[in-house]
């Protein structure tokens, strides 16, 4: 294809407005030089009628046809050319300025052919008025497109001269993009693919002095090509040197215009005989599926977006936000299928792959939508429905994946199609009735089998693997054919060969025979799969719930039971699938009132621990004013709530407090469901409109269901559904009738306490001024008094329910003290009030009904008086003083109270005891609730030995900085056999211990003493060891075999803290062999029977070995001494040979080996690791080294769709150290070789994890 002057000139006599507004387009695309060009400026279209200059440029270099330096151009098309030259020029010198055009080169551009055209340049350039005057017609235009043929292709597409075989990019796109709607933008082709479209920009940029060619992959040919012209417009530097060969033609354009650096071949059967020369690059584009003739030249693979970023990209191009989720999953991910799908085109609608004779076993994959080949019974189920061997279904497969565009997926073992509904469109009317019915009988068949990890107890399912007890057919196996149920009941009744079977009946047949009589077996088998089964028969699903509902032990509501209190590892929310399925029913306006009804029922059954996922949430989730999570409307809403508040009044209001709760909210998201369009629409919040009238209606019905109802009067302050100063009003007048004398306390109280927290609030932390505050809040504060209960004990306990009480005044002191002094005085007015009415009785009784009796005994001296007689009130009153009795922590803050803080009465009690012959056991008791100090240890002391120790027994010393009185304590402590409590009492202060004690209290503690205690934490435990570490106290042998015998109690990364223990370990051979030999078996014969204390010492020995990271011959600085390196190893390995251990010291060693240095040039191992490591005679310690190398890597963190790129990384940091020593050191680098592939392959297995977590499994 060639463009002439002559279609130049007849393009402009038959479209001259077109040329007008278009020819500066093409001028700016002849002139752009990505290398030279600094600036550019053509405006075009309906640009051109602005003022200024037709074009603008300045360009570093220059060529034959653009000016090196600034130019000013004008472009006319004009008929009588020399007039319009001559206007142009006359304005555009009149208008310029003299330092401007000496500067400057004016240029004139006419489409037409201009006889008088160098006439006129002499002419012009004789006035000397610019620095260059230059002009182009017609002919040269020609000549200019000749040297820039992508431009000139482009070009003639738009003359409609372009050439066979041969499109430029802009044309490839226009067409690839917009045959379908909405059309596919460039940006949406790119999301979630920005780093592979950055690698392909920089391999189209480079300039090879040879030729090259690159090899892309994607799902498509078409949709490889596309991304590539996409990209390389999106680059802009290459597009004008770039075009698309469709046909074996094109190349003769492409070998007869030098200039193009790269040609994008449309697929590869044009790619089998291109041009070749250098500084050319060809883009060959693949099918992801097709392997055939693989080569390890340079090559990229575009996958399918995750699809989050693909839903985004769908929203981009003008999908409704609500479509997008469903048309993520419909199409697979993919923009081909969803240019197939959408397309305008019917021709683009029919794949290849549905010509071809494999296409029949595509039947299997509409049915069972995806099955693991590693497992005999998934294969076995695949044969029976096929009625075929498994070895021919899988050739049709491998052809079928093989193809451009091909409808499934191989991930690993497992066969999926990546497009299930298409394939259901596409190939739905080859299924058979026989197949149909084959079909059903597998499903019904497997998913009547009970779950095998149910056979165990509950502590030990999480297990279930190891005792395999699993199912024998794969879980991906169990989704995708409950998927397969939900798609053929929703789509299988619009395809007309389908009608007439009535699948949406088989399907509701199924769930109602799997659930009509189920017992709790059959619902926790399910449990994962309870969602996709009711969204296949939402009625179905909803009768057999209602049903079970119904029994007397309602078999459902064991998937709540069931469900434990660890929401840890091993925990499992049985429940959470019913939930979802619910969720997943509600979305559709006539099941709401019946899910909803079913969950106020489920919300009765108490859901142990603390799961997020609980029938309460879920109910809720439905009403929540400003994101319900249904597409029914508001009337429909109410209505339900209505429903909900007849059958279930308490619930409802639980519902209700939750919708008129004031404050920030949050929600999650809700179950959708997958294939249905049940939800289309709705789920994006609401108007503010609509939030108000829901609020409204929740707001009348609350207050209706609160009459006469106390608690529920209190819920309304308590969450904040009726606190502002509006609602007070309402509140007051629900509140009335509890003011009566014959409203019962407990109901006054419940009312008061929500009262007197309102009344706090405002008056310490309203903004408000303080008449407007004593304004509105008199009343409330009336109504605060008038609901005083009768009895004093209730009315006045909630001031010792905990230590700080929310008093309903002002109590906003500066001072911490003044509050304290606040309270004080609150507690000792309500105290001797009791006191003078009921006498210490009601005191009594008081302490008992109080939830804090700590709170009590202080105050109540100073209520009571020093008069009274506390000795006698004390002995009679304490019972047996035992510690953790409500009376016990009443008098422990009595004895406490600065009153009795000269022990006078302590000893009086002591005294009246030892007169009635208590126990030493009680009056030990008695003492260890008096304060800790010297005074009451006196007294312990002054009672004898026996009471003394029971004391120190029972007494609980905390975490007070005892100073002084650390030692003595710790050592009475000790002496009582509680080194626990001792050494927690002082962990926060070890720079006040000796070294020798607190040896001493880590030897009592290693004695089993006080063991039901908690045990001290590894971080204390660390600086312990520091302490005795840095002292010179201790000797280093005993302090070896200490830290052997504190090992178990260093987790969670302390083990490192045994420091005196690894030194010894890798320095002293013989404790090095005592350790192996302590650990590990002979090499050859049995070893004795081992006691269970010797097994409990050969683990921690095996934990020590595993743990050490330290090196043999490592000196005080932190270097390694080669030749102690060397000399230990072979002392070490001399021992263990003669205990018959040699392979288990080699193994250890090797592992302590992996954690060694790099050498300084960043080799590793190190060179005398190196050196051992490679010996003939090693193969124990290479593998050891193997096994440590793996281990130390412990866990990774990444992204579930990452895949194995954290694996690969290793294994190029491995086999480049392999490289290093592969002649100094071969033995070494095979096995960094070793590893190099182990993590080649585990990458491997992470990006078919990746993968199958892409597809949702």
């Amino acid at each position: 294809m060639r463009i002439t002057a002559s279609h130049i000139i007849n393009w402009v006599d038959n479209h001259s407005k077109e040329a007008q507004a278009n020819l500066p387009r093409w001028i700016r695309r002849l002139c752009f030089d990505p290398n030279a060009t600094r600036q550019l400026s053509f405006p075009s279209g309906d640009s051109t009628f602005m003022p200024g200059w037709d074009g603008v440029l300045f360009s570093d270099q220059g060529n034959a046809w653009i000016p090196k330096g600034a130019s000013r151009w004008e472009i006319g098309c004009d008929q009588t050319v020399t007039a319009k030259a001559n206007r142009e020029y006359r304005k555009r010198t009149k208008s310029t300025s003299d330092e401007e055009r000496h500067s400057c080169t004016f240029v004139f551009v006419s489409p037409r052919r201009w006889k008088g055209k160098r006439k006129w340049i002499a002419a012009q350039e004789a006035r000397n008025e610019w620095a260059e005057v230059r002009a182009y017609d017609a002919d040269d235009l020609e000549q200019w497109l000749e040297q820039t043929p992508a431009v000139a292709l482009q070009f003639g597409e738009e003359l409609g001269l372009s050439g066979p075989g041969i499109e430029s990019l802009s044309r490839y796109w226009q067409i690839w993009s917009q045959q379908c709607a909405p059309a596919i933008t460039a940006d949406a082709l790119f999301v979630d693919r920005i780093k592979i479209r950055d690698e392909l920009s920089a391999k189209l940029s480079e300039v090879s002095p040879s030729s090259s060619s690159l090899t892309i992959r994607a799902e498509s040919v078409e949709e490889a090509v596309a991304f590539c012209t996409a990209t390389a417009i999106h680059l802009s530097s290459i597009q004008d040197e770039a075009v698309v060969v469709t046909d074996e033609t094109g190349w003769r354009y492409v070998d007869a215009n030098p200039q193009l650096r790269l040609v994008i071949a449309a697929n590869a059967e044009v790619a089998t005989r291109p041009v070749s020369r250098p500084k050319l690059l060809v883009v060959i584009p693949q099918a992801t599926g097709n392997w055939t003739g693989k080569t390890y030249s340079d090559e990229l693979t575009l996958e399918r977006p995750g699809i989050y970023e693909y839903e985004k990209a769908l929203v981009s191009i003008g999908v409704e936000e609500s479509d997008a989720r469903r048309l993520a999953l419909n199409t697979g991910r993919s923009w081909t299928v969803f240019r197939r799908t959408n397309a305008i085109n019917p021709a683009i609608r029919h794949p290849a792959w549905l010509d071809t004779p494999q296409a029949n076993c595509l039947t299997l994959l509409c049915l069972l939508g995806a099955w693991n080949s590693r497992k005999d019974a998934d294969k076995a189920v695949v044969t029976d429905l096929a009625n075929r061997s498994y070895e021919d279904i899988e050739q049709d497969l491998h052809a079928l994946a093989a193809m451009d565009d091909a409808p499934l997926l191989k991930i690993g073992d497992v066969w999926k199609a990546k497009s299930p509904l298409e394939l259901l469109g596409q190939i739905g009317n080859r299924i058979t009735t026989g197949q149909l019915d084959r079909f059903f009988s597998i499903a019904k068949t497997i998913l009547e089998t009970p779950d095998p990890q149910l056979e165990l107890p509950d502590e030990e399912r999480w297990k279930a693997q190891v005792y395999g007890k699993i199912h024998l057919h794969s879980g991906l196996l169990f989704e995708a054919i409950c998927d397969s149920l939900i798609k053929l009941a929703v789509r299988g009744v619009e395809l007309p060969a389908l009608q007439n079977l009535h699948i949406d009946g088989r399907v509701d047949r199924l769930i109602h025979d799997l659930f009509d009589t189920a017992d709790e077996i059959r619902w926790l088998s399910l449990a994962s799969h309870l969602p996709a089964l009711a969204e296949a028969a939402p009625d179905a699903f909803l009768k057999a719930i209602e049903k079970s509902l119904r029994q007397a032990n309602p078999p459902v509501l064991h998937l709540i039971s069931e469900t434990g209190s660890t929401t840890g590892f091993g925990g499992r929310c049985w429940h959470a699938g019913l939930l979802w399925a619910l969720e997943t029913l509600a979305w559709a306006p006539n099941r709401l009132t019946r899910v909803a009804l079913i969950l106020a029922q489920l919300s009765h059954e108490p859901v142990k621990g603390n799961w997020s996922n609980t029938p309460a949430s879920s109910l809720f989730g439905l009403f929540r004013s400003w994101l319900p999570r249904t597409a029914a409307g508001l009337p429909a809403r109410i209505a339900t709530l209505d429903k909900l508040i007849a059958h279930y009044p308490d619930v409802a209001f639980d519902v209700l407090i939750a919708l008129g709760s004031g404050g920030p909210q949050m929600a999650g998201p809700a179950a959708q469901p997958k294939w249905r369009e049940d939800d289309a629409g709705a789920g994006h919040g609401v108007t503010v409109a609509e939030v108000q009238a829901m609020q409204i209606a929740a707001r009348e019905r609350i207050i209706r269901l609160s009459h006469h109802n106390a608690s529920r009067i209190a819920s309304l302050l308590e969450h904040n559904v009726l606190t502002h100063q509006d609602d007070m009003p309402e509140v007051l007048s629900l509140m009335e009738p509890f003011s009566t004398k014959q409203a019962i306390d407990e109901d006054r109280d419940l009312l008061r306490k929500a009262l007197r927290r309102v009344i706090h609030w405002r008056r310490n932390y309203d903004d408000a001024p303080t008449e407007e505050l004593d304004r509105w809040l008199k009343p409330v504060e009336e109504m605060y008094e008038r609901l005083a209960p009768h009895d004093l004990i209730v009315r006045h306990r909630w001031l010792f329910g905990n230590h700080w009480p929310e008093l309903p005044c002002d109590d906003r002191l500066n001072d911490s003290n003044a509050k304290i002094e606040l309270v004080t005085r609150a507690r000792i007015a309500a105290l001797s009030e009791i006191f003078r009415a009921q006498g210490m009785p009601g005191i009594e009784h008081l302490i008992e009904t109080s939830t804090e009796p700590g709170s009590i005994g202080n105050p109540l001296v100073q209520a009571v008086g020093n008069t009274f007689p506390w000795s006698q009130w004390i002995a009679d009153f304490g019972g047996e003083f035992l510690p953790m009795e409500k009376h016990s922590w009443c008098i422990s803050s009595l004895l406490g109270s600065p009153g009795f803080a000269d022990n006078k009465v302590l000893s009086s009690v002591i005294e009246l005891g030892k007169t009635n012959s208590w126990s030493s056991e009680k009056l030990a008791r008695l003492l260890a609730l008096a304060p800790i100090h010297t005074q009451t240890w006196t007294l312990a002391q002054e009672c004898g030995p026996e009471v003394e120790m029971h004391y120190w027994q029972q007494v609980r010393p905390g975490y007070w900085r005892y100073d002084t009185e650390l030692g003595h304590i710790v050592e009475s402590l000790l002496q009582a056999k509680r080194p626990r409590t001792a050494l927690h009492c002082c962990e926060f202060d070890l720079d006040k211990m000796s070294s020798g004690l607190l040896m001493d209290a880590l030897q009592h503690l290693l004695a089993g003493e006080e063991a039901d205690v908690n045990m001290i934490d590894s971080w204390h435990l660390d600086k312990m060891l520091q302490r005795l570490e840095a002292s010179s106290e201790i000797d280093r042998a005993t302090l070896i075999q200490l830290e052997f015998s504190l090992f178990p109690a260093l987790s969670y990364g302390y083990e490192g803290s045994a420091r005196a223990l690894y030194e010894g370990v890798m320095s002293e051979p013989e404790l090095f062999k005592e350790l192996i030999c302590l650990t590990f078996k002979p090499d050859h014969g049995e070893r004795e029977e081992l006691t269970e204390a010797t097994q409990a010492k050969a683990h921690v020995g095996w934990k020590i070995l595993h743990a050490c990271k330290r090196q043999p011959g490592t000196q005080d600085n932190g270097k390694i001494d080669p030749a102690e390196f060397a000399r230990f190893i072979e002392s070490a390995r001399n021992l263990c040979m003669t205990v018959d251990r040699i392979g288990s010291c080699d193994r250890a060693l090797g592992q302590i080996f992996a954690h060694g240095p790099a050498d300084e040039d960043g080799t590793w191992p190190f060179l005398p690791a190196r050196e051992i490591l490679d010996g003939s005679d090693m193969d124990e310690m290479r593998s050891g080294f193997y096994i440590g190398t793996c281990n130390k890597r412990g866990v990774t963190c990444r992204s579930p769709c990452d895949g194995g790129e954290l694996e690969r990384t290793l294994a190029t940091s491995y086999r480049d150290q392999a490289e290093r020593m592969q002649s100094t050191h071969p033995n070494v680098a095979a096995v960094l070789e070793s590893l190099a592939i182990w993590y080649e392959r585990d990458g491997a297995r992470e990006d078919v994890n990746a993968n199958l977590r892409k597809e949702g499994f």
